[in-house]
Order: C-alpha cells, then sequence, then structure tokens
C-alpha cells in the first residue's frame, strides 16, 4: 500500500497530538514539561515541529497517560493469513549481512 503521507507529515500530526492532548487534559505547558522531566522550550519546540528524540516522546506520552496507545501504535499487525504466518516465520530464522 503507497502512502501520500510524509516524514513531515507524520510529524506535524505528532506535534499536533501532544498539543492537543495536553489542552484537552488542561495541563499548562510548565505542569507538562516537569512531569515529563523535560525543559519548556523543549515542550514548545515538540509541539510546534514535532522533532524530539524517542525518549523524549516517551516522556511525554507517558506524562500524558497517552502510554499505552502509544506502545500499541507501535506493534505490528497480527498475521491474518497461512501465508503471512510463514512470512514471519521465515523472517524470524537468523539473518546475517551479506559479505562484500
Amino acid at each position: 500500500m503507497i502512502s501520500l503521507n510524509t516524514p513531515s507529515d507524520a510529524l506535524k500530526s505528532l506535534a499536533h497530538f501532544i498539543k492537543v492532548a495536553r489542552l484537552r487534559a488542561n495541563v499548562p505547558m510548565r505542569d507538562l514539561a516537569e512531569r515529563s522531566g523535560i525543559g519548556i522550550a523543549t515542550l514548545a519546540r515538540v509541539e510546534k515541529n514535532g522533532i524530539c528524540s524517542t525518549d523524549t516522546m516517551a516522556r511525554i506520552f507517558a506524562a500524558l497517560g497517552t502510554i499505552d496507545s502509544f506502545i500499541e501504535s507501535l506493534t505490528p499487525p497480527e498475521p491474518t493469513s497461512i501465508a503471512e504466518l510463514r512470512q514471519v516465520a521465515r523472517k524470524n530464522e537468523r539473518q546475517r549481512a551479506r559479505r562484500v
């Protein structure tokens, strides 16, 4: 399946999600930054452009109480057919880098 979304679109969505979740929870930026263990300037940048480390992202999601949905979004879907199961089984076999 081809997606028309770009990495930039994903970062904008992340920034928007964090800001909306914070506002819906009625949490001031200063409080969320403190709960997350990050600086307020860092949180402001994340809410503006979505760019941050995975550690910062996980801290923000945890402080917002949305860490479970974050982890769930990173979980690959379960195989739905025998062919997919076989493909997963082949991928789990030991793989080695090619010699050059």
